[in-house]
């Protein structure tokens, strides 16, 4: 019987149910479908080692993150069930006056629960399967890689971890639920429904203070992380945190209570239609649940940023990934690491700890670079000729391959920073100002530029005799280098005067995940010579390969040629080097294979992350919102009552209702998009310009979801709210 009973109840309030049935069936769902990302590696053609691993790293980022999305959902189940019991105050009061005892009352409870649990799981976990086939498709157009014959994934992990973590949290809700009705009065469920509380409404000059307070703090947060970023976790990141975090409290703590003052003395306002009803209701809700109103803002500013950083930082590993794989291969030597150089400030700090460890160390570190450039010089800084002499089989797969070598002479050289103070020009962004001020200009030789133009296809340059141009491929510093490009100017490179000829091109010059050839200056081989002759050391050089065997062979036989040309240590064996790496010849091998791989790995779990994180914390807030204004709606079914009996008509009251849910939304929601607004601004200025990559597209994408998801439940907490009005007052609804 308690059976029937329980069924009938679940079936009854269907509407009732509506918004949590919803919003478990998408948690479920999507739980699921993240968590088998890592079982859908079986159907693609995974070449490379790289390629799997990233599967694994996904799966087991969004296994960590997924802890932390149980928890947010259970939450929300617990805080939803809180307006179901809420609403049948009346009816248990009803059963237990009947005769039922209270645990019987609990025991039917506890049975809608597990039927409705069941029924979103089924639903569900059916809609989760279905959506991570279509991930599937999803991720191989991520990863860029072949699927090679599709068929159904059922990832049993996933149904396992899926039924664990919602089981858990049911088990939860029902003993909540049963606790909650063995502690209510009889007295009290009955009389739930006739009470009407009064309107909660703080002091308008309190919330006057309180409100000046709150954007004082928002203010100054917003200042604080525009002048200091979010590069570092410092101090003043976390000083901005928590005056954002105080901000968003008081701000809806006095929020009500300011909006109220404000409109009482807009006579023409206050006195219109329910203006005044509708006002004291919004008040007396938000001051109310000002507390979860700021967690629920601080959730949808963490779900907007998520979304708008995880699409930029897409773009940066995807965005130039075909200008970027030019060569099959390319073979970096950072010989700036070993040129004995010593930061003045950190030789200084060493000096003054132990004068003498200080002298050793600096005359080790000046040895070492003696011994690289007798290395170097004894090879023609020739790599390719050094490793064909340790390894024969360097000629078996190689086709073609071309050096380049950059230099930064110090002495007689012009800086970025003296170029931009001279002609009063600088990159646009003050933090890449302040990083390339000190450097003296980078400069190539005409002859290695033009051969490295020769291999991907371009027209050979022309320097002159006394000439320069500017060649630069980061968007970061265009301003900058197209200012340095510019026809007549003058600069200076190792003592001499070089005059721009007013050429300017964008030639990569290495294989690398980042396009990273900024303001490359080119300057006529007899410069070259002479900064050479003086004995100074390249900075870095490239190596570009192209293969005459195919990617997977190339990669493995270079792999092999490295290894043999230089051993690693144990010490370099043990850290997963293949081969030694040093200053010179080679430091870090890039190859095209592995780069498109590694984009796709971190193009996959970046997405993925974003999805997940930003699309749970979305449909919580919102179902939050909904619960708390369809919870509001059934306590003041007696207000709407005497607005009907005292004449308002239906397009008055239901007006009313429109605007209250349309400012419950949207008041967090535009606090939080000035909270994202400020922090993807910092965020983009400290990372995505410097990298060249624009964040309106993903922006615009966040706003598109956001509209989606946060409209649709906005639209049906507002109908299913009208609906318990119309119910309620039936004939008493005129118009």
């Amino acid at each position: 019987m308690l059976a029937k009973l329980a069924v009938r109840n679940v079936r009854r309030s269907v509407r009732d149910y509506a918004i949590y049935f919803v919003t478990l069936v998408f948690g479920v769902a999507v739980f699921y479908a993240f968590n088998s990302v890592q079982s859908q590696s079986i159907l693609f053609d995974l070449e490379g080692a790289s390629t799997e691993g990233v599967f694994n790293l996904t799966g087991q980022f969004l296994g960590m993150f997924s802890v932390l999305i149980a928890f947010v959902l259970g939450f929300l189940v617990v805080y939803s069930n809180r307006f179901l019991i809420k609403r049948r105050k009346q009816e248990f009061g009803t059963y237990l006056l009947l005769g039922m005892r209270p645990g019987q009352v609990s025991a039917i409870v506890l049975m809608e629960t597990i039927a409705v649990g069941a029924v979103s799981l089924v639903v569900g976990l059916a809609l989760g399967v279905a959506l991570s086939q279509g991930l599937s498709f999803f991720t191989a157009g991520l990863f860029n890689i072949p699927m090679q014959q599709y068929r159904f994934v059922f990832s049993s992990e996933a149904f396992a971890l899926t039924l664990a973590c919602f089981t858990i949290i049911f088990v939860v809700v029902a003993a909540f639920n049963t606790l909650s009705i063995r502690r209510y009065k009889l007295i009290d469920l009955l009389s739930a429904k006739s009470r009407n509380e009064g309107f909660r409404v703080r002091s308008p000059w309190v919330s006057l203070v309180g409100f000046v307070v709150s954007v004082v703090l928002l203010a100054a947060a917003y200042k604080t992380l525009i002048d200091f970023g979010m590069m570092d976790f410092d101090r003043e990141f976390f000083l901005a945190t928590a005056l954002m975090l105080v901000g968003t409290f008081l701000f809806f703590w006095s929020a009500a209570g300011f909006a109220l003052i404000v409109v009482e003395r807009t006579r023409g306002v206050y006195f219109k239609g329910l203006a005044m009803f509708t006002m004291r209701q919004i008040a007396s809700k938000v001051n109310t649940a000002f507390l979860s109103l700021s967690v629920i803002c601080v959730m949808l500013f963490f779900s907007l940023t998520v979304f708008s950083t995880g699409a930029g930082l897409v773009s940066v590993f995807t965005g130039d990934l075909e200008r970027s794989t030019q060569f099959d291969a390319t073979l970096t030597a950072n010989v700036y690491l070993g040129h004995g150089d010593l930061a003045q400030d950190r030789l200084e700090k060493m000096r003054e700890e132990d004068p003498a460890e200080a002298q050793a160390y600096l005359q080790r570190e000046m040895e070492r670079a003696r011994q690289l450039r007798e290395e170097g010089e004894s090879w023609n800084w020739d790599i390719a000729a050094r490793i064909s002499a340790g390894a024969p089989s360097w000629n078996d797969f190689v086709k073609e391959s071309v050096q380049a070598d950059l230099y930064q002479p110090a002495e007689g050289t012009t800086t970025y920073g003296e170029f931009m103070d001279r002609y009063q020009v600088g990159t646009g962004n003050s933090l890449q100002d302040s990083g390339i001020r000190t450097q003296p200009l980078m400069v190539v030789g005409e002859s290695q530029f033009n051969a490295v133009r020769a291999l991907t296809g371009q027209d050979p340059v022309n320097v002159g005799e006394d000439g320069y141009i500017v060649s630069n491929a980061v968007r970061a510093i265009e301003d900058l280098a197209r200012a340095l490009a510019e026809k007549g100017r003058q600069v200076n490179v190792a003592g001499r005067t070089l005059t721009a000829t007013g050429a300017y091109v964008e030639q990569v010059l290495a294989t690398s995940p980042f396009v990273n050839d900024a303001g490359i200056v080119v300057v006529p081989d007899s410069v070259i010579a002479e900064v050479r002759a003086s004995e100074v050391m390249p900075y870095m050089s490239y190596l570009d390969v192209n293969y005459s065997v195919d990617a997977a062979q190339g990669d493995k036989m270079l792999d092999d040629a490295l290894a043999q040309a230089f051993p690693p240590d144990n010490q370099q064996t043990n850290a997963g080097w293949s081969y030694g790496s040093q200053p010179w010849p080679v430091t870090t091998v890039m190859t095209k294979s592995g780069v498109i791989e590694q984009a796709g790995g971190m193009n996959v779990l970046i997405t993925y992350l974003a999805l997940y994180i930003g699309f749970t914390f979305l449909i919580t807030t919102a179902a939050m919102l909904a619960i708390q204004q369809l919870s509001e709606t059934s306590d003041s079914l007696p207000r709407y009552k005497v607005l009907a009996q005292i004449g308002c008509d239906r397009r008055m009251i239901l007006g009313s209702l429109r605007t209250q849910v349309l400012v419950y939304f949207l008041a967090p929601l535009g606090l939080a998009v000035c909270h994202a607004v400020c922090a993807v601004s910092v965020i983009g200025s400290s990372v995505f310009d410097l990298l060249g990559v624009s964040v309106s597209g993903p922006i615009l994408m966040t706003g598109a979801l956001t509209v989606l998801v946060y409209g649709s439940y906005l639209a049906v907490t507002y109908f299913t709210c009208r609906g318990i009005i119309r119910s309620s007052l039936g004939s008493k609804l005129l118009g």
